[in-house]
């Protein structure tokens, strides 16, 4: 009982230890901000593979709805096998507002770093099996109004330790369901 409770102590003080401060929300967020359509500008990561053509984040966003809970659907597409596949995920809402969390390959928390009328910022930190993988996305609601955000997401990718020649421009390289 004693090794339960002394476990349990311990993964919430490794919890509570996160460094979250790399990772700042808008403030004022509000859900409704972000819902509508949106079309994805660029991608960053950690791990380049993950975004390059048929890497798992290599994904364009389309759009998000608010759900009664609160949650976020988020819709996007994602080529498997040379076509388009939609799909969504739910974001769950967390007691940091503009922050989420979804399991995609483990578990991933969604922070809405920034968030205007033309663009968002998006970061994702996915914890899998000990090891930490972080993508950064720019969306726009349209993909000129997205290449306003380009300084504060580069400002953003490199606080997040990500090189310029990790990002990478999907503006001109999207899925339309075909």
């Amino acid at each position: 009982m004693k090794r339960l409770l002394l476990l349990t102590v311990g993964l919430g003080l490794a919890w509570t230890l996160q460094d979250q401060s790399e990772v700042p929300v808008q403030p004022g967020f509000s859900p409704e901000q972000v819902t509508g359509q949106w079309s994805t500008v660029n991608l960053a990561s950690t791990d380049w593979s993950v975004i390059e053509e048929g890497g798992a984040y290599r994904c364009f966003m389309t759009g998000i709805a608010l759900l009664d809970n609160g949650n976020l659907n988020v819709t996007y597409f994602h080529r498997q096998g040379g076509k388009c596949v939609k799909e969504f995920y739910v974001a769950e809402k967390t007691g940091i507002p503009g922050r989420y969390t979804f399991e995609y390959q483990g578990k991933n928390y969604l922070t809405f770093v920034a968030v205007t009328e033309e663009f968002t910022i998006m970061d994702l930190e996915n914890h899998s099996e000990g090891n930490t993988l972080i993508v950064v996305e720019l969306h726009g609601r349209t993909l000129y109004a997205g290449k306003r955000g380009l300084e504060p997401y580069k400002r953003h990718t490199s606080r997040r330790g990500i090189a310029p020649d990790s990002i990478v421009d999907v503006s001109l390289n999207h899925c339309n369901g075909s």
